[in-house]
Protein backbone atom coordinates (compact mmCIF):
# COMPACT_ATOMS: atom_id res chain seq x y z
CA UNK A 1 0.00 0.00 0.00
CA UNK A 2 1.00 3.33 -0.63
CA UNK A 3 0.19 6.48 0.86
CA UNK A 4 1.19 10.08 -0.59
CA UNK A 5 2.07 12.77 1.88
CA UNK A 6 2.72 16.83 1.56
CA UNK A 7 6.33 18.37 2.27
CA UNK A 8 4.06 21.60 3.34
CA UNK A 9 1.90 19.62 5.86
CA UNK A 10 4.76 18.79 7.56
CA UNK A 11 5.99 15.41 6.17
CA UNK A 12 9.67 14.82 5.90
CA UNK A 13 12.13 12.17 4.75
CA UNK A 14 12.66 8.97 6.98
CA UNK A 15 9.56 10.21 9.15
CA UNK A 16 8.08 7.09 10.64
CA UNK A 17 4.59 6.13 9.85
CA UNK A 18 1.78 6.08 12.74
CA UNK A 19 -0.73 3.35 10.29
CA UNK A 20 2.53 0.89 9.75
CA UNK A 21 3.40 0.96 13.54
CA UNK A 22 -0.32 0.13 14.68
CA UNK A 23 -0.58 -2.69 12.12
CA UNK A 24 2.18 -4.00 13.21
CA UNK A 25 1.12 -3.73 17.22
CA UNK A 26 -1.64 -5.90 15.72
CA UNK A 27 -0.37 -8.21 13.85
CA UNK A 28 -2.48 -11.02 15.80
CA UNK A 29 -5.68 -9.27 14.22
CA UNK A 30 -6.86 -9.69 10.52
CA UNK A 31 -9.05 -6.24 10.70
CA UNK A 32 -9.51 -3.92 13.78
CA UNK A 33 -10.67 -0.15 14.42
CA UNK A 34 -9.36 2.21 16.77
CA UNK A 35 -9.14 5.87 17.97
CA UNK A 36 -6.51 7.23 19.99
CA UNK A 37 -6.15 10.50 21.42
CA UNK A 38 -3.88 12.95 20.33
CA UNK A 39 -2.65 16.43 20.85
CA UNK A 40 -4.11 17.47 17.47
CA UNK A 41 -7.15 15.76 18.06
CA UNK A 42 -8.48 12.16 17.14
CA UNK A 43 -6.73 9.67 15.69
CA UNK A 44 -8.66 7.35 13.74
CA UNK A 45 -7.36 3.96 11.89
CA UNK A 46 -9.64 1.03 10.52
CA UNK A 47 -7.92 -1.83 8.80
CA UNK A 48 -10.17 -4.40 6.93
CA UNK A 49 -8.22 -7.92 5.61
CA UNK A 50 -4.99 -6.49 6.05
CA UNK A 51 -5.38 -3.04 4.06
CA UNK A 52 -5.92 0.08 5.32
CA UNK A 53 -9.53 1.79 4.53
CA UNK A 54 -9.70 4.61 6.98
CA UNK A 55 -6.22 6.57 8.18
CA UNK A 56 -7.16 10.30 9.54
CA UNK A 57 -6.55 13.04 11.93
CA UNK A 58 -9.65 14.68 12.62
CA UNK A 59 -9.42 17.88 14.70
CA UNK A 60 -12.88 17.25 16.18
CA UNK A 61 -13.65 14.95 18.66
CA UNK A 62 -17.32 14.99 17.32
CA UNK A 63 -16.30 14.18 13.55
CA UNK A 64 -13.76 11.18 14.62
CA UNK A 65 -16.68 9.49 16.83
CA UNK A 66 -19.23 9.99 14.13
CA UNK A 67 -16.61 8.04 11.90
CA UNK A 68 -16.24 5.53 14.44
CA UNK A 69 -19.83 4.50 15.15
CA UNK A 70 -20.62 4.38 11.29
CA UNK A 71 -17.06 2.21 10.81
CA UNK A 72 -17.97 -0.09 13.57
CA UNK A 73 -21.57 -1.11 12.40
CA UNK A 74 -19.14 -3.42 10.10
CA UNK A 75 -19.20 -6.91 11.36
CA UNK A 76 -16.20 -8.78 12.52
CA UNK A 77 -13.71 -6.51 13.75
CA UNK A 78 -11.13 -8.18 15.33
CA UNK A 79 -10.91 -5.36 18.36
CA UNK A 80 -11.97 -2.33 18.60
CA UNK A 81 -10.13 1.20 20.40
CA UNK A 82 -11.81 4.00 21.74
CA UNK A 83 -11.08 6.84 24.56
CA UNK A 84 -12.45 5.48 27.33
CA UNK A 85 -14.57 8.57 27.62
CA UNK A 86 -16.97 7.33 24.61
CA UNK A 87 -17.89 3.91 26.76
CA UNK A 88 -18.25 2.57 23.54
CA UNK A 89 -19.55 -0.93 23.57
CA UNK A 90 -16.81 -3.56 23.06
CA UNK A 91 -14.36 -1.48 22.66
CA UNK A 92 -11.10 -1.07 24.86
CA UNK A 93 -9.05 2.21 26.01
CA UNK A 94 -5.42 2.53 24.27
CA UNK A 95 -2.79 5.41 24.36
CA UNK A 96 -1.37 5.55 21.26
CA UNK A 97 2.55 6.31 22.72
CA UNK A 98 1.64 2.32 24.13
CA UNK A 99 1.38 1.23 20.26
CA UNK A 100 3.74 3.24 18.45
CA UNK A 101 7.46 3.18 19.35
CA UNK A 102 9.01 4.82 16.85
CA UNK A 103 11.48 1.96 15.53
CA UNK A 104 10.01 0.87 12.14
CA UNK A 105 11.46 -0.09 8.92
CA UNK A 106 8.58 1.21 7.38
CA UNK A 107 9.49 5.40 6.67
CA UNK A 108 8.63 8.26 4.68
CA UNK A 109 10.06 8.54 1.63
CA UNK A 110 10.85 11.20 -1.22
CA UNK A 111 9.50 11.01 -4.45
CA UNK A 112 10.79 14.31 -5.35
CA UNK A 113 13.58 14.67 -8.01
CA UNK A 114 14.25 18.18 -7.61
CA UNK A 115 17.16 17.94 -4.82
CA UNK A 116 18.83 15.12 -7.48
CA UNK A 117 18.16 17.73 -10.31
CA UNK A 118 19.89 20.32 -8.25
CA UNK A 119 22.65 18.34 -7.15
CA UNK A 120 23.35 17.36 -10.73
CA UNK A 121 22.92 20.83 -12.81
CA UNK A 122 25.80 22.24 -9.71
CA UNK A 123 28.59 19.31 -10.77
CA UNK A 124 27.78 20.27 -14.62
CA UNK A 125 28.24 23.77 -13.61
CA UNK A 126 31.66 23.27 -11.63
CA UNK A 127 32.44 20.89 -14.55
CA UNK A 128 31.75 23.39 -16.77
CA UNK A 129 33.60 26.44 -15.36
CA UNK A 130 36.88 24.03 -15.11
CA UNK A 131 36.74 22.55 -18.82
CA UNK A 132 36.72 26.79 -19.62
CA UNK A 133 39.26 27.59 -17.43
CA UNK A 134 41.79 24.81 -19.11
CA UNK A 135 40.95 24.94 -22.60
CA UNK A 136 40.96 29.09 -22.23
CA UNK A 137 44.78 29.68 -23.88
CA UNK A 138 44.11 26.93 -26.67
CA UNK A 139 40.77 28.73 -27.58
CA UNK A 140 42.40 32.39 -27.59
CA UNK A 141 45.11 30.87 -29.47
CA UNK A 142 43.05 29.31 -32.60
CA UNK A 143 41.12 33.05 -32.71
CA UNK A 144 44.09 34.36 -32.61
CA UNK A 145 45.33 32.60 -35.98
CA UNK A 146 42.01 33.21 -37.72
CA UNK A 147 41.71 36.91 -37.27
CA UNK A 148 43.18 37.65 -40.51
CA UNK A 149 42.62 35.45 -42.74
CA UNK A 150 44.23 35.22 -46.45
CA UNK A 151 42.20 36.86 -48.94
CA UNK A 152 40.38 34.66 -50.96
CA UNK A 153 41.19 34.14 -54.61
CA UNK A 154 38.33 35.71 -56.32
CA UNK A 155 38.46 34.21 -59.85
CA UNK A 156 38.87 30.82 -58.50
CA UNK A 157 35.75 31.28 -56.08
CA UNK A 158 34.01 32.44 -59.97
CA UNK A 159 35.18 29.41 -61.45
CA UNK A 160 34.32 27.07 -58.93
CA UNK A 161 30.71 28.75 -58.53
CA UNK A 162 30.31 28.30 -62.69
CA UNK A 163 31.22 24.70 -62.07
CA UNK A 164 28.94 24.14 -59.95
CA UNK A 165 25.97 25.77 -61.49
CA UNK A 166 27.01 23.60 -64.69
CA UNK A 167 26.85 20.22 -62.57
CA UNK A 168 23.87 20.92 -60.97
CA UNK A 169 22.34 21.79 -64.59
CA UNK A 170 23.73 18.64 -65.98
CA UNK A 171 22.31 16.43 -63.55
CA UNK A 172 18.92 18.37 -63.46
CA UNK A 173 18.67 17.32 -67.15
CA UNK A 174 19.39 13.85 -66.70
CA UNK A 175 16.63 12.95 -64.28
CA UNK A 176 13.41 11.38 -65.40
CA UNK A 177 10.50 13.18 -65.08
CA UNK A 178 7.92 12.33 -62.04
CA UNK A 179 5.31 9.75 -62.84
CA UNK A 180 2.21 10.88 -62.69
CA UNK A 181 -0.41 8.55 -60.86
CA UNK A 182 -3.10 7.44 -62.68
CA UNK A 183 -6.71 8.75 -61.71
CA UNK A 184 -9.84 6.34 -62.40
CA UNK A 185 -11.40 8.99 -64.26
CA UNK A 186 -8.18 8.97 -66.55
CA UNK A 187 -9.94 5.78 -68.19
CA UNK A 188 -13.55 5.24 -67.51
CA UNK A 189 -15.68 3.21 -70.40
CA UNK A 190 -18.79 5.11 -71.58
CA UNK A 191 -21.58 4.49 -68.81
CA UNK A 192 -23.77 3.23 -71.44
CA UNK A 193 -21.75 0.51 -73.03
CA UNK A 194 -21.16 -0.83 -69.81
CA UNK A 195 -24.96 -0.72 -68.42
CA UNK A 196 -25.52 -2.65 -71.80
CA UNK A 197 -22.72 -4.95 -71.16
CA UNK A 198 -23.95 -5.89 -67.58
CA UNK A 199 -27.79 -6.20 -69.03
CA UNK A 200 -26.63 -8.53 -71.54
CA UNK A 201 -24.53 -10.83 -69.48
CA UNK A 202 -26.95 -11.17 -66.85
CA UNK A 203 -29.71 -12.31 -69.00
CA UNK A 204 -27.61 -14.48 -71.21
CA UNK A 205 -26.45 -16.32 -67.16
CA UNK A 206 -30.38 -15.92 -66.67
CA UNK A 207 -31.60 -18.19 -69.34
CA UNK A 208 -33.98 -20.92 -68.33
CA UNK A 209 -32.34 -24.53 -66.90
CA UNK A 210 -35.24 -26.78 -66.41
CA UNK A 211 -35.94 -28.19 -62.44
CA UNK A 212 -34.24 -25.06 -61.42
CA UNK A 213 -34.67 -21.96 -60.38
CA UNK A 214 -32.88 -18.53 -60.73
CA UNK A 215 -31.92 -16.99 -57.30
CA UNK A 216 -30.06 -13.22 -58.54
CA UNK A 217 -27.33 -12.43 -60.33
CA UNK A 218 -24.62 -9.55 -60.46
CA UNK A 219 -22.50 -7.92 -62.68
CA UNK A 220 -18.89 -5.73 -61.81
CA UNK A 221 -15.92 -4.63 -63.43
CA UNK A 222 -14.48 -8.33 -64.82
CA UNK A 223 -17.07 -11.07 -64.31
CA UNK A 224 -21.08 -11.79 -64.05
CA UNK A 225 -22.44 -14.34 -62.07
CA UNK A 226 -25.71 -15.97 -61.68
CA UNK A 227 -27.00 -18.28 -58.79
CA UNK A 228 -29.22 -21.22 -58.74
CA UNK A 229 -31.21 -23.24 -56.47
CA UNK A 230 -32.28 -26.79 -57.42
CA UNK A 231 -36.35 -27.33 -57.00
CA UNK A 232 -36.76 -30.90 -58.92
CA UNK A 233 -34.19 -30.59 -61.68
CA UNK A 234 -30.73 -32.91 -61.56
CA UNK A 235 -27.33 -31.57 -61.47
CA UNK A 236 -26.87 -33.35 -64.87
CA UNK A 237 -29.61 -30.84 -66.06
CA UNK A 238 -27.28 -27.88 -65.62
CA UNK A 239 -24.40 -29.36 -67.20
CA UNK A 240 -26.01 -30.48 -70.27
CA UNK A 241 -27.73 -26.91 -70.89
CA UNK A 242 -24.71 -25.29 -70.13
CA UNK A 243 -22.44 -27.49 -72.37
CA UNK A 244 -25.25 -26.87 -75.66
CA UNK A 245 -25.81 -23.31 -75.10
CA UNK A 246 -23.40 -21.59 -72.99
CA UNK A 247 -19.99 -22.61 -73.41
CA UNK A 248 -18.12 -19.89 -72.18
CA UNK A 249 -19.34 -19.91 -69.04
CA UNK A 250 -17.81 -22.06 -65.97
CA UNK A 251 -19.85 -23.68 -63.32
CA UNK A 252 -19.14 -23.55 -59.61
CA UNK A 253 -20.94 -26.74 -57.67
CA UNK A 254 -21.31 -25.16 -53.80
CA UNK A 255 -23.47 -28.33 -53.23
CA UNK A 256 -25.93 -30.44 -55.23
CA UNK A 257 -28.64 -28.14 -55.00
CA UNK A 258 -26.54 -24.80 -55.15
CA UNK A 259 -24.42 -24.04 -58.14
CA UNK A 260 -22.61 -20.53 -59.51
CA UNK A 261 -22.68 -19.77 -63.60
CA UNK A 262 -19.63 -17.31 -64.09
CA UNK A 263 -18.82 -15.49 -67.62
CA UNK A 264 -15.41 -13.27 -67.97
CA UNK A 265 -16.55 -10.06 -69.89
CA UNK A 266 -14.62 -8.40 -72.06
CA UNK A 267 -12.61 -5.14 -71.62
CA UNK A 268 -14.68 -1.75 -72.60
CA UNK A 269 -12.77 1.01 -74.49
CA UNK A 270 -11.86 3.70 -72.16
CA UNK A 271 -11.51 7.63 -72.46
CA UNK A 272 -10.66 10.36 -69.75
CA UNK A 273 -13.66 11.78 -67.99
CA UNK A 274 -12.46 14.48 -65.64
CA UNK A 275 -14.96 15.64 -63.00
CA UNK A 276 -16.50 18.88 -62.48
CA UNK A 277 -18.36 19.10 -60.13
CA UNK A 278 -18.62 19.57 -56.54
CA UNK A 279 -19.64 16.66 -54.20
CA UNK A 280 -21.79 18.59 -52.73
CA UNK A 281 -23.33 19.45 -55.98
CA UNK A 282 -23.74 16.12 -57.27
CA UNK A 283 -24.96 14.76 -53.84
CA UNK A 284 -28.08 17.45 -53.89
CA UNK A 285 -28.50 17.02 -57.60
CA UNK A 286 -29.38 13.09 -57.28
CA UNK A 287 -31.34 13.37 -54.59
CA UNK A 288 -33.41 16.22 -55.94
CA UNK A 289 -33.86 13.47 -58.85
CA UNK A 290 -34.83 10.56 -56.89
CA UNK A 291 -37.17 12.23 -54.92
CA UNK A 292 -38.72 13.31 -57.92
CA UNK A 293 -39.19 10.19 -58.98
CA UNK A 294 -41.36 9.22 -56.24
CA UNK A 295 -37.88 6.64 -55.58
CA UNK A 296 -35.22 5.86 -52.63
CA UNK A 297 -31.24 6.38 -53.20
CA UNK A 298 -28.36 6.47 -50.62
CA UNK A 299 -25.88 9.20 -52.19
CA UNK A 300 -23.37 9.93 -50.17
CA UNK A 301 -19.57 11.45 -50.44
CA UNK A 302 -16.45 9.16 -50.09
CA UNK A 303 -12.73 9.31 -50.73
CA UNK A 304 -10.94 6.26 -53.01
CA UNK A 305 -7.09 5.79 -52.40
CA UNK A 306 -4.88 5.42 -55.44
CA UNK A 307 -1.91 3.76 -55.74
CA UNK A 308 1.12 4.81 -57.84
CA UNK A 309 4.87 4.33 -58.13
CA UNK A 310 7.18 4.25 -55.41
CA UNK A 311 4.53 4.02 -52.82
CA UNK A 312 2.88 7.42 -53.76
CA UNK A 313 -1.06 7.78 -53.33
CA UNK A 314 -3.54 10.03 -53.92
CA UNK A 315 -7.05 10.44 -52.25
CA UNK A 316 -9.80 11.01 -55.47
CA UNK A 317 -13.29 12.60 -53.92
CA UNK A 318 -16.35 11.13 -55.38
CA UNK A 319 -20.23 10.10 -54.33
CA UNK A 320 -21.50 6.37 -54.40
CA UNK A 321 -24.87 6.42 -55.28
CA UNK A 322 -27.23 3.14 -54.44
CA UNK A 323 -29.96 2.54 -55.31
CA UNK A 324 -32.78 -0.31 -56.04
CA UNK A 325 -34.82 0.16 -59.12
CA UNK A 326 -37.77 -1.11 -61.37
CA UNK A 327 -36.14 0.58 -63.94
CA UNK A 328 -33.83 -1.76 -66.62
CA UNK A 329 -29.80 -0.41 -66.86
CA UNK A 330 -30.19 0.95 -69.94
CA UNK A 331 -33.26 3.34 -68.61
CA UNK A 332 -31.88 4.23 -65.28
CA UNK A 333 -28.18 5.51 -66.47
CA UNK A 334 -30.05 8.28 -68.18
CA UNK A 335 -30.62 9.26 -64.77
CA UNK A 336 -26.71 10.09 -64.99
CA UNK A 337 -26.16 11.51 -68.54
CA UNK A 338 -25.49 15.00 -66.94
CA UNK A 339 -22.52 13.88 -65.15
CA UNK A 340 -18.95 13.33 -66.88
CA UNK A 341 -16.75 10.74 -64.82
CA UNK A 342 -19.41 8.23 -64.35
CA UNK A 343 -18.39 4.76 -63.32
CA UNK A 344 -21.07 1.91 -62.66
CA UNK A 345 -18.99 -0.36 -60.75
CA UNK A 346 -21.79 -3.25 -59.73
CA UNK A 347 -25.34 -4.10 -61.59
CA UNK A 348 -26.74 -6.51 -59.77
CA UNK A 349 -30.61 -8.39 -60.22
CA UNK A 350 -33.15 -10.32 -57.84
CA UNK A 351 -35.14 -12.64 -58.56
CA UNK A 352 -37.47 -12.68 -55.62
CA UNK A 353 -38.70 -9.19 -56.00
CA UNK A 354 -37.53 -8.23 -59.56
CA UNK A 355 -35.53 -5.77 -58.50
CA UNK A 356 -32.71 -4.47 -60.43
CA UNK A 357 -29.62 -2.77 -57.85
CA UNK A 358 -27.18 -0.45 -58.54
CA UNK A 359 -24.15 0.84 -57.41
CA UNK A 360 -23.04 4.18 -59.88
CA UNK A 361 -19.62 6.14 -58.59
CA UNK A 362 -19.45 9.91 -59.81
CA UNK A 363 -16.22 11.35 -59.60
CA UNK A 364 -16.25 15.12 -58.89
CA UNK A 365 -13.46 17.85 -57.62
Amino acid sequence: MVGIGSFALGHRRAMPIAAAEIMESFSEYNSFLGVFAVKQGSYLLAVRNGIIIADRLHASEDAAHAEYNKLSELPDWGTLIAPGNWAAPRAEEKHLEDVVSGETKVVAQSVSGFGKWMVTLVLLLIAAGIGGYLLKNPIMGMLSMHANPEKVDQLAAEKYRKSMEERAAMVKNNLPAPARLSMPYDALPDPVLRMRQCYDAITYLMQIIPGWNQVDATCDNTTATAHLHRSWGAMTDVLNFVKANMSDVTITENSDSDIVLTLDLVTLPTAARPPVMSASDVSRNVNSTFQLMGQTVDARPGVETVAGPNNTTAAVNLVLASAASKLVPLEFIKIFADYSAVAVPSVGWTARDRTWNYEVKIYVK
